[in-house]
């Protein structure tokens, strides 16, 4: 999983926007977001590190899925942080 944030990147290749279109579709908060591309959170899936989303019944973790242009751009900023030893893996399930 890569990480998810409303903090602006200090350097804009260490992160990509969410444009405003697709966090309304995935239901997200209309604030400014980014995705980390320079960090992954590995974990269990699922383990105790997922959380259901609040008031949706029956319990879901995701919020949807990412159209595939997008996704493809996220996945190759990825793997070139990880091709330039820039990727940082934080290691959450104990």
């Amino acid at each position: 999983m890569v990480p998810i944030t409303h903090t602006p990147p200090t350097d804009p290749a260490d992160a990509i926007a969410i444009p405003p279109a697709l966090k309304a579709h995935l239901g997200l908060d209309d604030l400014p977001s980014w995705i980390v591309v320079t960090e992954t959170n590995d974990f269990l899936w699922p383990g105790p590190d997922l959380r259901p989303r609040r008031g949706i019944t029956p319990s879901r973790f995701d919020y949807g899925m990412l159209p595939p242009r997008f996704y493809a751009h996220v996945r190759e900023r990825i793997l070139q942080a990880h091709l330039h030893r820039r990727l940082n893996r934080v290691p959450r399930t104990e």
